[in-house]
Formats: C-alpha cells, sequence, structure tokens
C-alpha cells in the first residue's frame, strides 16, 4: 500500500479535496486482521497497474478501528471487510468493486468504472435504464454491472428491489454476451436455481471461464449443487480449476484457492484421499515462498481451510500455531484455533482461544466485535461459570466505553445486539446486568 498516496485526514476532507480537484475518489473500507483485505493489499493495490490508475484518482483508506469508523461505514451503508467503492467527485457512487478479483481483471475493471464516470453514467443510471429500458447501454455499462460487487451492496444500489430477479432481468436484458454470462451466475447463486447447461458452456470456453474465476473459486460448490448434472459440472469446473491451480501468472493464494477447490470438488464425487497428498504439497511450496505479510495473512488461511477440506485437521491446526509468532494479527488465526477444538470437541480449549485472541487484539471496533465472541462462547459453553461470565463482561464493558459513540454502530451494534439475546438467557450478575443496561 505504500505505492499509493493514501489520504490523511478524514473521509469528508478527503470529499472536500475530490470536488475541489475534480477527481475520482476510491474509497477502501478494511481491517487489518481481514484475510480478504490483506490479499487486496497484496493482489491489487501492490499492483503497478492499479498504483498508475491511483495516480489520475485520489485514494481514501477507512480503517473499521479508526474513531467514528463504524458511523461513517453506516452512514455509506459499509459493513464486509473489504468493501471498495468508487465515488464520483461530487461524492455519488459510480460502483462498488469486487474484492475477489484477481489484480489483472480489476484493473480492467476499474478502467471501465472509470469510463462510464467519464462519459457520465454509473452503476445506479446504468441500473435504471436497464431495468425501465428507457435507453440502449452500451457495453461498459453492461460490464460495471456485471462487475458490481453484489455482495457488498448493502442496499446502495438495490434500494427496495429484491437482488434474484433484478439479477436475473439484467441478465436476460444484456446486449454484451460476456456481461450476460457473470450475471447469470450471480442470479443462479441468488435465486437458488442453477442452469447446469449455461455453466458447461461458460466452463467450456477458457477465456469466460477464467473471467469469472472469482465466482467460480468462491461460489463454484454451491452453483454445482443447485443445478442438475451435478456430476458432469464437477467433472468440468475440476477440470477448469487444476489449470487454475498451476497457472504461473496466478498468485499464490489464488492458486491454492484453485486446488481447496479441486478438493472440495472431489469431495462432491468421491473419497479424496488421492488429493490429500496433493494439497499438502501445494500448501507446503506456498508458504515456504510467501514473504510479502499481506499474501501470507491471505494464504494461511486459504491454506488452513485447504487442508481441512482434505481432511487434514492436524496439519491445519500446525499451520495455524506455526503462524503466530510471525503474522502481523496472530488473534485473527487465534479464532480460526478456535474453531479447531470445536472440531476437536475441546471445548476448554475452544474458550481459551477465543480468550487469548481477545486479549491479544488491537483497535477499539476489533476488541469489542473479539470480546463479544469470548463471552457468547463462555454462556454458550460454560454458562456455570458465573465468576469467568461476569469478569468478562466487566472487560468488555471497558471496551464498549473505550469505542465510544461507535460502540452502538454498523459492526459493533450487529455484535452487541446478537450479545443482547444471550445475556437474556443467563442470570444476570452486577456486570452482566450493567452490560445488559447498555446494549
Amino acid at each position: 500500500m505504500a505505492a499509493i498516496a493514501w489520504l490523511g485526514g478524514t473521509l469528508g476532507d478527503a470529499q472536500a479535496l475530490a470536488r475541489a480537484q475534480q477527481r475520482p475518489l476510491f474509497l477502501y473500507w478494511g481491517a487489518v486482521w481481514c484475510p480478504p483485505c490483506n490479499r487486496v493489499k497484496s493482489e491489487i493495490f501492490a499492483r503497478d497497474e492499479f498504483v498508475a490508475r491511483a495516480a489520475s484518482m485520489l485514494c481514501y483508506h477507512l480503517d473499521g478501528d479508526m474513531p467514528g469508523a463504524q458511523a461513517l461505514a453506516a452512514q455509506y451503508q459499509l459493513r464486509s471487510y473489504p468493501t471498495l467503492v468508487l465515488l464520483a467527485p461530487d461524492g455519488s457512487e459510480i460502483t462498488r468493486l469486487p474484492c475477489e478479483l484477481d489484480g489483472e481483471l480489476f484493473v480492467a475493471a476499474l478502467d471501465v468504472a472509470l469510463a462510464v464516470d467519464r462519459a457520465g453514467s454509473s452503476a445506479s443510471a446504468a441500473l435504471d435504464a436497464a431495468l425501465s429500458g428507457a435507453r440502449a447501454l452500451c457495453a461498459d455499462e453492461w460490464s460495471l454491472l456485471s462487475h458490481y460487487s453484489w455482495d457488498t451492496d448493502e442496499g446502495k444500489l438495490l434500494g427496495s428491489r429484491a437482488l434474484a430477479p433484478t439479477l436475473s432481468a439484467l441478465a436476460a436484458a444484456s446486449t454484451d454476451r460476456a456481461a450476460a454470462m457473470r450475471l447469470s451466475l450471480h442470479a443462479q447463486l441468488a435465486s437458488g436455481t442453477g442452469d447446469a447447461a449455461a455453466l458447461l458452456a461458460l466452463l467450456g470456453d477458457a477465456q469466460q471461464a477464467r473471467a469469472n474465476m472469482d465466482i467460480f473459486n468462491n461460489s463454484g460448490i454451491n452453483l454445482i449443487k443447485i443445478a442438475s448434472r451435478r456430476e458432469e459440472l464437477a467433472a468440468a469446473l475440476g477440470a477448469v480449476a487444476a489449470q487454475w491451480a498451476d497457472d504461473f501468472w496466478l498468485s499464490a493464494p489464488d492458486r491454492l484457492m484453485a486446488v481447496r477447490l479441486q478438493m472440495r470438488l472431489a469431495r462432491l464425487r468421491a473419497p479424496t484421499q488421492g488429493l490429500q497428498a496433493l494439497v499438502r504439497e501445494r500448501v507446503d511450496a506456498a508458504l515456504a515462498e510467501s514473504t510479502d505479510p499481506y499474501e501470507r495473512h491471505a494464504l494461511v488461511n486459504t491454506a488452513v481451510g485447504a487442508l481441512n477440506d482434505a481432511g487434514l485437521p492436524e496439519l491445519a491446526e500446525q499451520v495455524l500455531l506455526a503462524e503466530l509468532a510471525r503474522s502481523h494479527s496472530p488473534y485473527y488465526f487465534m479464532l480460526s484455533l478456535a474453531a479447531s477444538a470445536r472440531r476437536r470437541s475441546d471445548m476448554a480449549a475452544v474458550l481459551s482461544w477465543y480468550g487469548k485472541a481477545w486479549q491479544a487484539s488491537t483497535g477499539p471496533a476489533t476488541r469489542l466485535q473479539w470480546g463479544v465472541t469470548y463471552l457468547s462462547s463462555l454462556i454458550d459453553l460454560a454458562p456455570q461459570d458465573a465468576a469467568a461470565i461476569e469478569q468478562a463482561a466487566q472487560a468488555l464493558l471497558a471496551d464498549i466505553h473505550h469505542a465510544g459513540a461507535d460502540a452502538h454502530q454498523q459492526r459493533n451494534l450487529s455484535q452487541l445486539q446478537k450479545l443482547a439475546a444471550k445475556l437474556a438467557t443467563i442470570a444476570a450478575g452486577p456486570q452482566t446486568a450493567a452490560l445488559a443496561a447498555t446494549l
């Protein structure tokens, strides 16, 4: 991220500068510990082509732990880390870009968004025109809609529209073949209804399959589960995933994602023991070669998932334990160690790792959310331990106080609301009663 001239000051200052200079504003909402955020930093922000584009924009990083960040996130309808928003000089949204794209495709999508803005349009204007039929969309506008980050929309673009029928209507109306294919994939996932013939045709087109690698890597299993001809689809996607796993031009996390996809596809079809050695070999090689801390954080997270999918949970736990000393956010991996302990039915270890994660975490929003996770787990797993619950409630009260007004905004608020329901199920001591009163 160092090569990009990220603005200091407030988001309001950044928007004022964008208006004064009549330049687009690129807004990155993320967190230090978030694996997809770390992948974005290593795969997109470190890319020379993105740095070159950034010189023509203003760039602002809104960290979820900054003072007032959660309130701003609520105002701008930001929730999932990371959310990547391109704003016009007047402050209106041009589009939201998907973080899962590889660097090359992300830069291409960004170029389209900037071109659409220069032409006086936006995702909102294109969506309205496409659904109303008021005018024909150009190819760039269809590409913009197909590369919109529907997963992080939070109702900003959709408004009161339902996602599945909106995406289906767009896919049917698109005059651009590539955009129609991508919109159809989104529509199938949103509706829960697969189109086996269309999926097989897409997977048979190497260029189009590659253009939608992000969707297949993240949701390919779901696409197959909701479609017919599953065996045929699993074989076709498995063959494509094998190509991606060996693609030298892809980043290490993306190649390992493809290996994980191979493993998950194999589980749909037959026992996976034959692929266990491959997963182990690829994980070892990727970790041995990785030196960039951002890439490595994302890589370890993917490696752990791949090893667990391969039926190698002990190795997954070894990877996590070995990473704690070198990670810039070890407290994130402690949550994964808690999940590993839960699979072993070691509930004492679950609580221990959640407690260590909270203790090690930094940043007011992160500490509050990690504290809620620990206390919620205590209530679920050790409801009889009133002393530990009281102690955790007291410490969480301190974190809530430290977070200030942000404690009751956006991601923090949703976590506290979940905790309130759990507190209502136990006999309240003085600290838990005080905590409940703040919620």
